[in-house]
Order: structure tokens, then sequence, then C-alpha cells
């Protein structure tokens, strides 16, 4: 088994575990140690004071671990910039991540296939969680996630590939969003759909103003300018937010 965690720093420090050997290479340059004679979490805790490291930038997992006291590297609730998980973890370890993980998360990224999650309780748990960036990618067929799910989410940015949404449940979250009832953080919303002529079916109801491209310059808190052009809608409380059609997707910004 090996484990890889990069250090926020500059250079970054990339550390590798190695359960076979026991052994920790330290990468900027290369130094290796053997027999190291301590557990995960002390090696991890020795890196972040000599490195003078304040989060992980990024860490990635892809199979159940194998270490009795893994997670227990981030008990001391170091930040971790990028969480990257891979289909063969998530199943076995929800419960891990959502309690240990998320809480000290800015951005999470998960591929996993249509049949990953056990429950969709489960595929929920990670949704309800307030991360700045969250992008879902299902390999192989595309796996459905209905407007529960989406009505779930929490993140300010918020990425779907490979996941079904119909136009309808897409309609239906835009009014829920003008009525100001599901996720006030949301800023930005990349959805695939697979239906055709779709549009007229995700604007229903929405009493939405169409803005030519480039007519005018506005900014979201995640950095996104409008000279895109789409239909703008209103929320309740003034906020305005863009829907933009693309060939088979829909993107969605929300203005400051």
């Amino acid at each position: 088994m090996e484990i890889i965690l990069y250090f926020m720093r500059h250079p970054t420090v990339r550390l590798c575990y190695r359960k076979e050997n026991n052994s920790v290479t330290l990468h900027t340059g290369k130094t290796t140690w053997t027999n190291i004679g301590f557990l995960v979490v002390e090696w991890t805790k020795r890196m972040f004071d000599v490195s003078n490291c304040d989060k992980f930038e990024t860490v990635m997992l892809h199979k159940p671990p194998e270490l009795d006291d893994f997670f227990s590297i981030f008990s001391d609730h170091a930040r971790i910039e990028n969480l990257i998980l891979l289909s063969g973890f998530i199943n076995s370890s929800v419960n891990q991540v959502v309690e240990t993980l998320l809480p000290i998360t800015s951005s999470i990224e998960f591929f996993f296939s249509k049949d990953s999650f056990k429950a969709s309780e489960d595929l929920r748990k990670i949704l309800i969680q307030e991360v700045d960036s969250m992008e879902i990618h299902i390999r192989g067929h595309p796996s459905y996630f209905n407007l529960s799910d989406l009505l779930t989410s929490n993140a300010v940015k918020l990425v779907l590939r490979g996941v079904t949404l119909t136009p309808k449940e897409l309609n239906e979250f835009f009014k829920m969003w003008k009525e100001n009832k599901c996720n006030p953080r949301l800023e930005y919303l990349t959805v695939l759909l697979y239906d055709v002529n779709f549009e007229d079916v995700v604007l229903s109801g929405l009493d939405s103003v169409r803005v030519p491209e480039g007519s005018l310059l506005r900014y979201s808190n995640s950095g996104y300018s409008d000279n895109i052009g789409g239909f703008d809608i209103k929320r309740i409380d003034g906020k305005i937010g863009t829907i933009k059609f693309g060939l088979n997707f829909v993107n969605f910004y929300v203005w400051s």
C-alpha cells in the first residue's frame, strides 16, 4: 500500500509512505528513511513540524486504508485543500470521510461507479457538507441523480458529470432557488442533460429575462464574470442568477 500526501508549501512537499518496506520518501530532491519505527500519524506530525506546513494540499484515496490509525493522521485538524476520493474507497468509508475529512476540507472531487453507494443516504451524507467546491464524476453508465440529491447539496461550486437530472427536475430546482428554499451558498452549478430540446422545460414558469451575450458586466464571489449571456432569474431577496445553455449542459451563475 502507498499513501501519498501533499503538503501546502513552496516548493510542495510530497510524502510517500510504503507499507511493504516500512519506508518514508520525502520528494524535494529525494530522501528516503527505512525502518522508521513509529506510526504514520507520528511521522506525519513530524513532517508538519519541520516543514512549517499548515495544510495538506492534496489527499487522494483510492482504496480502503489498511492502517488502523490512518484517520488519526487528521486528528489535529490540519486543513485539506483538495480531497480526491476514488470508487474503491468511498463505499467502505463514508462515515469516516464525513466525520473526519470533510469538516477540514475545502474542495472535494470524487469518482465512482453507479453502484458505489449502498444507499442514497450515503451519498447525501457527503452532499450536505458545506464545502467550497464539490465535483462528482460517474464512471461508466450515467447514474441517476435526482432532485432530492441536488436539494441536499450545500457546496458553493457544484459540478455534476455523468449524473442524470431531468429538465423538469432542474426546473423545479430553479423554482425553489427563486424562493430561497435551497442552498443559499450556491454560486456556480453545471450539470449535463441527456435530453434534447430541453430549454423550454427548464425555463418554464421562471419568469426569466433573456440577456444578450456581452451586454452586462457582473461578477460572482467565485470569480466568474458575466459576458456570457443567458437567462436571468431573480430570487426573492433580489439576488440574480443566470442560466446558460450549452449543447448538452446547463450552467448556472449566481452574481454578487
